[in-house]
């Protein structure tokens, strides 16, 4: 149980990344990691789970926010 549980997070962290990743690439032409380090981008995501808003509204919000 615990074993599928951490794969699910991990699959949704991976998710999150590149759905954040495609918003820095819309609106900047660069990927997420052209603009912040990956300690960060943990952090960012650690705040979008503690976050009600669906993922791809939380991803535009912060990259509008970022820049």
């Amino acid at each position: 149980m615990k074993r599928q549980q951490k794969e699910d997070n991990d699959a949704l962290q991976w998710l999150f990344l590149e759905t954040l990743s495609e918003e820095f690439v819309q609106q900047t032409g660069f990927g997420l990691y052209a603009h912040i380090n990956p300690l960060d981008a943990h952090r960012v995501y650690a705040e979008f789970q503690e976050n009600p808003a669906p993922m791809a509204h939380f991803a535009r919000d912060y990259v509008r926010s970022y820049l």
